[in-house]
């Protein structure tokens, strides 16, 4: 009987596959069932998958899906075949350190109140830097403390749950893109305990990863944090935690225009309007009366400027020059 079940998301990742499947088939713990979704790939990878399920029936399952989805979406359609009491993800193209997962099974059993462990993530950059998340490792948090801290990610979302909290909260698939992070805060909050251990989830870095590339998908971390909010509201959380949201929320609205205006001129018509549409519906949607602290409604780039759309539309292009007159760095917050 398996201890833990990875989930890993496959689409078109025939290149970086065997390094991430290798690192499950090596692991030092050995009860382990693998399930791999492949979410329509048009390369070669369900070949590559269905190799490998070959060489190794009793440890890897597949689920070939007709369309694509995203990764929240094909994940879910993984949990339904969960056989193990813990529950982790793996992006096709990463991959975990030999005792990654022995780490994790260790600090379950050592800590039976624990729902949530989190890996020691390295980040691996193509010129061979390396390091580790922002948030130096702590011992343990109260999962709503763990939620709070994920809210801004000051916390990562890199962990094993227990699978009965898959089930409860499944991924969020209202976005192709960026909704399945809100999974993560679900099961923080709904955790008793969250921990760290010391096996290590290697992140790689890659140009071709989709929040590296210039496309339309990118504005789905808008409609994300929309879902994000809703739930929020739904799990009657105080105003206080939700106006922390919705400031963190205002940050990824600025991120995103800055992102429209460095790669607008590759977008067509139509994807501009869909661009400038996503973000007028996160700038109108966002009560800023009551989330923004007052140093931020008076910082130029940041002012809401409400309900002057073509303002605060002008205040971000002339923040956005400013910034690469500078070379200020786009991706950051105040």
């Amino acid at each position: 009987m398996p201890q833990i079940s990875v989930l890993v998301s496959v689409y078109n990742a025939v290149d970086t596959l065997p390094q991430c499947l290798d690192s499950l088939l090596h692991q030092t713990m050995k009860e382990l069932q693998i399930i791999c979704i492949d979410d329509a790939s048009t390369d070669t990878s369900l070949q590559l998958l269905q190799r490998y399920q070959r060489e190794h029936p009793d440890l890897i399952d597949i689920v070939a899906l007709p369309d694509n989805h995203g990764q929240g979406y094909a994940r879910n359609q993984g949990i339904p075949l969960v056989k193990a009491p813990l529950t982790a993800f793996l992006d096709s193209d990463d991959y975990l350190a030999p005792d990654a997962l022995e780490q994790v099974l260790l600090t379950f059993q050592s800590h039976p109140a624990t729902d949530c462990v989190l890996f020691d993530v390295r980040y691996l950059y193509p010129d061979g830097r390396e390091h580790g998340y922002r948030t130096p490792p702590f011992q343990c948090m109260k999962g709503y403390d763990a939620f709070l801290k994920a809210l801004k990610w000051d916390v990562h979302g890199w962990y094993v749950a227990r699978t009965s909290l898959y089930q409860q909260f499944p991924y969020d698939d209202t976005c192709h893109s960026y909704s399945d992070d809100n999974t993560t805060m679900a099961h923080y909050l709904h955790a008793r305990e969250v921990r760290c251990c010391a096996g290590k989830y290697y992140f790689v870095q890659r140009a071709s990863s989709s929040t590296h590339q210039a496309t339309t998908r990118r504005f789905d971390w808008l409609r994300a944090n929309e879902s994000m909010h809703r739930q929020l509201v739904e799990w009657n959380m105080p105003h206080e935690v939700i106006d922390l949201y919705e400031e963190n929320r205002w940050y990824v609205l600025i991120d995103c225009f800055w992102f429209y205006y460095r790669n607008r001129a590759a977008f067509t018509a139509e994807q501009r309007s869909f661009s400038l549409q996503s973000l007028r519906r996160a700038w109108e949607s966002i009560d800023t009366s009551t989330c923004l602290p007052a140093k931020i409604k008076l910082k130029p780039g940041y002012m809401p400027l409400h309900p002057f759309w073509n303002l605060f539309k002008w205040q971000e292009w002339a923040l956005y020059i400013v910034r690469k007159l500078r070379h200020t760095p786009f991706e950051q917050t105040p």
